[in-house]
Order: structure tokens, then sequence, then C-alpha cells
């Protein structure tokens, strides 16, 4: 039963997920696509990644990477900032990508104000410890393919 309701809430949060990013994507100008987005929201949700590691992390080649890096860079959505060695760059969204993702308005906020009113102190502490294992989890997975 618990893999069964995994996957339901797995499900309902890419489902919630793609209406917030297409909410969004319909209520500003039609200058990035889909795949856009993705992109450049992974480049934010990875910190400042160098051109080869959002690749990896994409599992895409480094000429696409740099494609998608160029045609985000030209838009306005992400800078490439310089690091000591100067064949690499940092990749950092920029204030027009802040302004258009609206990241106080996400679909993570409206789930833990969810989570916030139907829990009790105790069941949010157990929730937060379940959490952590999860994420350490998730992050020693992802350590392991790198």
């Amino acid at each position: 039963m618990i893999s069964e309701n995994f996957e339901r809430i797995y499900r309902a949060f890419r489902i919630e997920i793609y209406r917030h990013i297409f909410a969004i994507l319909g209520q500003r100008d039609s200058s990035l696509s889909a795949a856009d987005f993705f992109a450049v929201e992974t480049i934010y949700l990875m910190g400042a990644p160098t051109i080869t590691e959002f690749a990896k992390t994409l599992h895409i080649s480094a000429p696409n990477a740099s494609y998608r890096v160029k045609s985000l860079v030209e838009k306005g959505y992400i800078e490439k900032c310089e690091t000591e060695k100067k064949s690499v760059f940092r990749l950092r969204v920029t204030e027009k990508f802040r302004r258009y993702y609206h990241e106080d308005m996400g679909y993570g906020n409206f789930v833990f104000e969810r989570l916030l009113s139907k829990f009790s102190e105790e069941e949010l502490e157990l929730v937060d410890a379940i959490f952590e294992k999860f994420i350490r989890e998730l992050n020693a997975e992802g350590e392991e393919q790198c």
C-alpha cells in the first residue's frame, strides 16, 4: 500500500508542478518554450553549475547543453560568470528569470502551507524526519551518478 500511496503523491506533485509551470508560461511573454523553462529552472535549482555539470545532470550532450545555454543567455534568462579558470564558466539565472519565475509563489510553498494547516506539530516532526532521510538518500544516489 505504501508504494501505491507514494506513487499517487508523486503523480499529484508532478501534475501540480506542470500546472504551475504552464500557468507561468501562459502568463508571460512567449520567449521561453517548455524545454527552455525546464533547462533554466534546472540551472536555477542547481545553483551555479558549469555547462558540463548542467549537461551531466540532464544527461544531454555538451553541444546540446551549449546550444541551450547560448539561447538562454541571448534571451536574458541566464548569464555566464567567469571562474578562476578562464575556459570554465558558471551559469547563473538573471533577475529577469527570477521575476518570471515568481519563486515566492512556487508550488513547494503551496504544499508546505497545506502541510502546516493539516498536520499536528508531532506529525510535522515525523514528516520532517522522513524528508531528511529521503534527501540524504537522494543526495547519495546523485553523487553515485556523477
